[in-house]
């Protein structure tokens, strides 16, 4: 049996779907579109994601100032919201005087520092924690805004995708709105995310004024998954197929060879994880390992040979570097030519449900991972 050495590794970005795939997310919903590129586009690459999206949204989200200077973002004539700016007053003062800077009041503390920056007019969003006690200002509390603030925009964040959940939250943004006199002609004014852009049309049989008044009145909408057509969860894979949303992400794995396992024999290391052979077995070795996937003991894997291409599963415990996985579908003669961890065939919804992550953990750690660029007919495919 002869098996080809297929060692190439990287992660394949179709740019041309993303921009597909932002002209379709604007067919669901009547606002402007934020493109969410924080923690370096989820680990794919600011700089080669920015220049795909930027004249198909109205502003760019991303972490912190650190991000911003790192990445020369004020190279780029598009507005920046900073999320999460850090607590650092010298550091706050420096990013303000880029005029493509918005900057998000998420806490008390930032709130006041931003207050004793006098000689500075501050663009900034304000955001209003409506339940998910992450970051933000309290629905509950009442706020003032120095003079050198320029309120720009207003937003919450939505907890879950439970429709009743959410309505209390835009119930508590209304209140937080009406109580604080919030006068919101000009303002950027949003409540949803990637998983409130899927919820849309149920948001809108909601019967409460008061969440009907913020539906109106929204005009924006942050999008960060969605853009690359990947979901929250394996639950929305039928409602992407639907809305015609492609994964932009191909992610091919580098192929070490193969061995003969014999029947009672263990695969891997460790000794509460060993994997025994129940039967003689053939497995192949994959380049990837928890240094790249960590905590992933379930994959799947498109193998395509010289002759057809099949799915098969990983067996064993995952070391830093390699994962073994099934080969005893391969054919006498039949050549390996690509391995890949998320193609056409395999959804990275999918093999994160498999493991039990998150879609954002299971994206986020291929920051690691080379990548390859690629739009339209340079795309791979197989």
């Amino acid at each position: 049996m002869r098996i080809s050495r297929a060692t190439a590794t990287g992660i394949y970005i179709n740019t041309v779907g993303i921009k597909n795939n932002l002209n379709k997310i604007k067919l669901i919903i009547p606002y402007k579109i934020i493109s969410v590129l924080k923690s370096n586009a989820y680990g794919l690459g600011i700089e080669n994601i920015l220049p795909t999206v930027m004249n198909s949204v109205y502003k760019v989200a991303i972490n912190d100032i650190e991000e911003y200077f790192n990445h020369k973002l004020y190279n780029f004539p598009i507005n920046f919201i900073l999320l999460f700016p850090e607590l650092d007053e010298n550091l706050i003062t420096d990013v303000l005087r880029y005029p493509n800077v918005e900057i998000c009041i998420n806490s008390r503390e930032m709130l006041e520092i931003l207050s004793k920056i006098k000689d500075i007019k501050i663009k900034a969003h304000l955001e209003v924690d409506t339940g998910m006690n992450r970051t933000g200002i309290r629905y509950d509390n009442r706020i003032i805004l120095a003079d050198n603030i320029e309120l720009v925009g207003i937003y919450t964040h939505l907890k879950n995708d439970i429709i009743q959940d959410n309505t209390e939250q835009i119930i508590k943004f209304y209140e937080f709105i009406e109580s604080n006199g919030i006068a919101l002609t000009r303002l950027d004014i949003g409540i949803l995310s990637t998983t409130g852009v899927l919820n849309y049309p149920s948001f809108l049989k909601v019967d409460d004024y008061r969440v009907n008044f913020i539906l109106k009145v929204s005009n924006t909408a942050r999008v960060g998954i969605l853009q690359y057509g990947i979901v929250p969860s394996v639950k929305y894979l039928r409602l992407k197929e639907e809305l015609n949303l492609r994964s932009c992400i191909k992610m091919e794995v580098g192929f070490l060879g193969s061995k003969i396992v014999k029947k009672g024999e263990t695969i891997g290391y460790t000794s509460k994880y060993l994997n025994l052979a129940h039967k003689d077995l053939l497995i192949g070795l994959a380049y990837l390992g928890y240094s790249k996937i960590p905590f992933c003991n379930n994959l799947y894997f498109d193998v395509v040979t010289d002759r057809r291409r099949f799915i098969a599963k990983s067996v064993g415990t995952m070391s830093m570097d390699i994962v073994a996985f099934d080969l005893s579908d391969l054919n006498d003669g039949e050549n390996i030519k690509k391995i890949y961890l998320l193609s056409e065939n395999i959804d990275l919804e999918v093999q994160a449900e498999l493991n039990n992550h998150l879609v954002y953990n299971f994206l986020t750690c291929m920051g690691s991972i080379k990548k390859y660029l690629y739009g339209g007919d340079n795309y791979p495919e197989v």
